[in-house]
């Protein structure tokens, strides 16, 4: 008699070929996860109207700091369409010092940053 005519043992095999499966997936999400790495970015919003020249000077002061990089502009690269949105500073992998120095760095610019908030920390 073959297995997959009994339907006990074809019920399960079925339920260990779907647990198996199930786990499986899981594990592989995990672990993509995990392999994807620290994908932290500060979003700095800039004050109404400060427009490119304060965005760049954010980039310039804050985004050669140890730890911390600049995400670059996406869209359109006019610097009159650009300078409506915040900037993006990646900070995957810094450690709190150097979070803290960028903090302090944004404190600075008062006058043309409005607030900054973090990203991607899951």
């Amino acid at each position: 008699m073959k297995w997959w005519r009994d339907p006990q043992r074809r019920n399960r095999m079925a339920l260990i070929v779907f647990a198996f499966l199930g786990v499986g997936s899981i594990v592989l999400a995990g672990s993509l996860q995990w392999a994807e790495g620290d994908r932290r970015v500060v979003v700095v919003t800039m004050q109404t109207g400060s427009g490119e020249p304060a965005r760049q000077l954010v980039k310039d002061d804050c985004g050669d700091l140890p730890g911390v990089s600049v995400v670059p502009d996406q869209g359109n690269p006019s610097a009159r369409i650009q300078g409506r949105f915040p900037v993006r500073l990646k900070i995957g992998g810094a450690t709190l010092r150097q979070e803290a120095a960028l903090h302090a760095c944004l404190a600075q610019h008062g006058d043309i940053v409005r607030g900054f908030l973090t990203e991607g920390a899951d």
